[in-house]
């Protein structure tokens, strides 16, 4: 009786160590859903400002340009990039105003939508995971525990690193009107953010800044 009792003593106490553990990472995910909805509140402004501020500069730019050649008397040829600036300028600050008043958020959402993308729940279909508890990760307004939410906002993470790598593939290529540093390092980026964008989605971490 003795044994048996030290046995069972001992099982009881490593399930309570065991709910220990799973209730502290509970806890954790919690905590960290907390941050992540945060932490995409501000990033959202901070995007605006940062937006508008190189759409502003790049009018200003544009415009000391300008006078300069037209006091220096330099033909028009030679700046071949006056509309180019133009209308970056005037796209980046429509475009700041747009993830502001989140008219432009709703405008990606649909036009990425149709896109096959989130391919990562085509992997865990391979795993053993519960096809019932695939529900509340693959959709977040089904998830019933905190652990399935932190495992979809990891997933629009990824999606919001693979957005932010194409746009600034992309800006770098069309802004730069001198010859490119490194092409080997911009494109490797942009075909990172690509696959990012299939496998986590394109679309996933943009509801967040609605």
């Amino acid at each position: 009786m003795g044994l048996f009792g030290q046995i069972t003593k001992t099982i009881l106490s490593l399930d309570d160590v065991f709910r220990d553990v799973i209730e502290g990472l509970e806890n954790w995910c919690i905590a960290f859903n907390n941050f992540f909805l945060i932490f995409c509140k501000y990033l959202k402004y901070i995007f605006v400002l940062i937006i508008l501020l190189i759409g502003i500069l790049t009018l200003l730019r544009l415009r000391g340009v300008y006078r300069q050649s037209r006091l220096v008397g330099t033909d028009k040829k030679e700046d071949t990039f006056t509309k180019t600036r133009l209308i970056l300028g005037c796209l980046y600050i429509f475009l700041a105003f747009g993830i502001l008043f989140n008219y432009l958020t709703y405008f990606l959402i649909w036009i990425l939508e149709p896109l096959p993308d989130r391919l990562i729940y085509n992997f865990l279909d391979f795993s053993d995971i519960n096809p019932f508890n695939m529900n509340g990760i693959m959709d977040i307004s089904m998830s019933q525990y905190p652990h399935e939410k932190t495992i979809y906002y990891c997933f629009a993470f990824g999606s919001l690193t693979s957005v932010l790598a194409i746009l600034l593939s992309l800006w770098y290529l069309i802004n730069n009107n001198r010859l490119i540093t490194n092409p080997r390092a911009t494109m490797t980026y942009l075909f990172t953010g690509v696959a990012g964008g299939f496998l986590f989605g394109f679309t996933t971490c943009l509801p967040f800044f609605l």
